[in-house]
């Protein structure tokens, strides 16, 4: 019988009933697609860092081949691998703009490569093994010769072997980059049994200002190529992890060695990381706040949809069913539907929407065999999802079966609270309306009814202010980073052995705006951070701002940004003691002031004060307002970028985020319009008897849905101001927890966007109320009313 009745109650409330498992659905959905996509981005690194044996640190320095044996032979040092990268980039042959960086590696046993195609790396095999992105996005095969220019150098070898390295995850041209340029930049590995004397000649001409081969020559008649090969990184892996620190302090003291970076401080790590931390607490509090209102939304709904089955639990009691088996009945019913809306949130939310995000985001970053993960945490939040739902259907049927039969046998009546009326009929409310004064009166007798409309829809607005807030913060700092603070067209990134020669060449013919950066480490109380100190030379073509967003002057003196001053506690006046990588001699300098920068936390100063500290300024980036749309090539530089490029390419690294946004913003949208659907609906069901009456008394169907529609806007309209400020609150928090010590956003939320919000909420009310205002002609005025006698 039960579950004959089982089936009859789910096709009489069909709308309440689909609308409370889109409600769980969507939280789940939300919640495992997002932990999924988050979690399989950290499991998937993870593996791949450990399966390739990720090196703990590099030394950067000047080393010798016996210098590899003599850090091996440091204690607690696991294995070292030897690389020598070329200064320069090389130009593959017929196409100019391809750029590679190429490495000569004495072994890979210390971040190994991962073999995506063809043979794995041998000593003493010659070829050359690419990058697997490059290789595919320029159609090479296994086998291939690649031609490259080296300076008046020509490298040509055979390709052996596709792959992916695991502290290339996040694989740029330079520093400047922002996104991987696969079908243009790529690294190369070539055992460096294999480097040549035309190479190691054309590096000690360079380094020495030799001019022609015939000079070089002449200088060094007997010139031994292989005596003159330095590594410039030793890549080091340590036992454990808790002797990293002994090592890096032994390697420190070692005389070649001119600065030592954590893996975790290299920008392929930090980056890729730094991804997965804002990601955690940014998406963490959105999906919460989804699972919140969701969850919210659905114990309201349960509960007011049992407490209308009143009679129906006091038939059941009548006939003679325990209050046990009654209660059982609804719990059970209402625990298949969320478990299936849990169940099919968490697949769907996993196999969708985790895959669709990490597919997006791996177009980014280089690791083979990624996948989305599934944590534990899912089944707990579903698991907490059904509990809160038998819960609180227990206790709202238990509230009824309290009740003896007889009183359970006839609808409740309708609560008549003698102050609201005789409130309503004096003072200001005597002037009002007959449907106003209705209105009120029925907001006071149901006052836990009308709190719950306030709560779903003030969570709807939440949802929308803050996914429209969070673009426009977005948009803000595009603005400020590309309009006010970048005021050049183009960025050409000088090599650090530039020539004196070379750079008054690209003075004369680009200008002198230019600037530096350089790596430190700064001593604070007992810890060394690393950072870096931007020393500016280019007059207004890079600007600053100070904290309340003027343009700022760079005077003589040290600036800290105003984000990592927060940070470390720096104040005006302080000093800061640091030193430059390689050196370890320390200057002591003292802050002049605080600069905002969104992108870069750091300390900057000019040309003029850096060089007062005897420190020799020799530029890597000049900023020019020339025309280069036409150039594809500058001799003697790295590269160079416009502005424009690298906009898109901030662009593009957001495009994970925005995509989020999007989806996120479509399914607010959706959720506010379930939940004030399923509000508008058990309101209109609660208030039967009441318009049944308002008919009888000579009311005509206009004027009752005007009457109920006016109550839905009130609601609607004071539970999105109220929903207005808490949402621009959790923009802030979101923003506050999820952003990295890297990022100083301005939090940024338009008018325009605000409006956006408001109306949809208001509209979707507006509607929901319209359509249920129809249902008014087909109240059955007989049953409504005798339901009470």
């Amino acid at each position: 019988m039960l579950k004959t009745k089982i089936k009859r109650d789910v096709k009489k409330d069909l709308s309440q009933y689909v609308t409370i498992f889109l409600m769980i659905f969507i939280g789940i959905f939300i919640y495992t697609g997002i932990n999924a996509y988050m979690i399989g981005m950290q499991k998937s690194a993870d593996d791949y860092y450990k399966e390739n044996n990720l090196q703990d640190f590099n030394a950067y320095g000047s080393f010798k081949e016996k210098d590899i044996d003599t850090i091996k032979n440091i204690k607690n040092v696991k294995d070292v691998n030897a690389i020598l990268t070329l200064p320069e980039l090389a130009s593959v042959a017929n196409k100019d703009k391809h750029k590679v960086r190429v490495n000569y590696i004495n072994d890979n046993t210390v971040s190994k490569f991962y073999i995506v195609k063809g043979e794995k790396f041998k000593k003493n095999k010659n070829g050359i093994w690419l990058d697997y992105y490059y290789a595919k996005e320029n159609c090479l095969k296994i086998g291939d010769i690649l031609e490259l220019n080296y300076g008046d150098v020509l490298i040509k070898n055979k390709i052996k072997g596709f792959i992916t390295v695991p502290d290339k995850v996040m694989d740029v041209k330079d520093e400047t980059s922002l996104i991987p340029s696969h079908e243009d930049y790529a690294n190369i590995y070539i055992s460096s049994k294999y480097i040549s004397r035309r190479i190691m000649r054309y590096q000690i001409m360079k380094e020495q200002n030799i001019e022609s081969k015939e000079k070089f020559e002449e200088l060094m008649p007997s010139f031994n190529y292989k005596d003159y090969i330095r590594y410039n990184k030793m890549i080091i892996d340590v036992d454990n992890k808790k002797n990293i620190k002994s090592v890096k302090e032994e390697v420190k003291k070692f005389k070649r060695t001119q600065a030592i970076v954590d893996i975790k401080n290299e920008l392929s790590y930090s980056s890729y990381q730094s991804e997965i931390d804002e990601g955690n607490s940014f998406i963490g509090i959105f999906s919460g706040l989804f699972i919140f209102i969701a969850l919210l939304s659905v114990i309201t709904t349960m509960t007011r949809l049992i407490k209308r089955k009143r009679t129906e639990i006091g038939t059941l009691k009548a006939l003679g069913f325990s209050k046990k088996v009654i209660t059982i009945y609804y719990m059970l019913e209402n625990f298949k539907l969320s478990f299936w809306a849990c169940i099919t949130g968490m697949i769907t939310g996993y196999f969708v929407l985790g895959k669709y995000f990490i597919d997006l985001e791996m177009t980014y970053y280089e690791i083979p065999n990624y996948k989305a993960g599934f944590d534990i945490k899912n089944i707990y939040v579903s698991i907490f999802s059904i509990i809160c739902v038998l819960i609180f259907t227990y206790l709202s049927t238990r509230k009824i079966l309290k009740l003896n039969a007889a009183e359970t046998l006839r609808a409740e009546r309708p609560k008549v609270n003698i102050k609201s009326i005789e409130m309503t009929k004096s003072g200001i409310f005597e002037r009002l309306s007959f449907s106003d004064r209705w209105n009120i009166r029925d907001i006071l007798r149901n006052k836990m009814r009308t709190f719950m409309g306030f709560a779903g829809i003030i969570g709807c607005m939440i949802l929308l202010v803050c996914a429209f807030g969070i673009k426009d913060t977005i948009d803000e700092y595009l603005k400020v980073q590309f309009n006010k603070l970048n005021n050049y067209e183009y960025k050409i990134n000088i090599p650090e052995e530039v020539s004196e020669e070379e750079l008054n060449h690209l003075y004369t013919k680009y200008g002198d705006k230019t600037s530096k950066s350089v790596q430190v480490e700064i001593a604070v109380n007992d810890k060394i951070i690393s950072n870096n100190i931007f020393i500016t030379n280019a007059g207004d073509l890079v600007r600053f701002m100070d904290e309340n967003n003027n343009y700022l002057t760079i005077k003589d003196g040290v600036y800290i940004t105003r984000k990592l001053a927060q940070n470390e506690g720096y104040k005006i006046g302080d000093k800061i003691k640091w030193h430059i990588y390689g050196s370890d001699k320390y200057y002591e300098t003292k802050i002049i002031g605080f600069n905002k920068d969104p992108q870069n936390q750091n300390i900057t100063m000019n040309k003029k004060y850096y060089e007062s500290l005897g420190l020799k300024y020799i530029p890597d980036s000049l900023y020019t307002n020339k025309d280069l749309k036409n150039v594809t090539n500058i001799k003697g530089i790295l590269s160079f970028q416009s502005k424009d490029e690298l906009k898109t390419g901030v662009d593009t690294m957001l495009d994970v985020m925005k995509s989020m946004i999007a989806i996120i913003s479509f399914v607010a949208v959706f959720l506010c319009i379930i939940i004030i659907y399923n509000i508008g609906v058990l309101s209109f069901a609660e208030k039967n008897y009441q318009f049944a009456t308002l008919k009888v008394l000579g009311f005509n169907n206009s004027k009752i849905s005007k009457i109920f529609l006016k109550q839905n806007i009130w609601i609607s309209i004071c539970a999105t101001i109220i929903g207005i400020p808490i949402g621009i609150f959790v923009v802030k928090k979101i923003f506050i927890s999820a952003l990295s010590a890297e990022y100083d956003f301005e939090i940024k939320i338009s008018f325009l966007s605000l409006l956006v919000s408001t109306l949809i909420t208001l509209l979707t009310a507006f509607l929901v109320s319209k359509v249920l205002g129809l249902k008014i002609r087909k109240i059955d005025m007989v049953s409504s009313l005798k339901g009470n006698e």
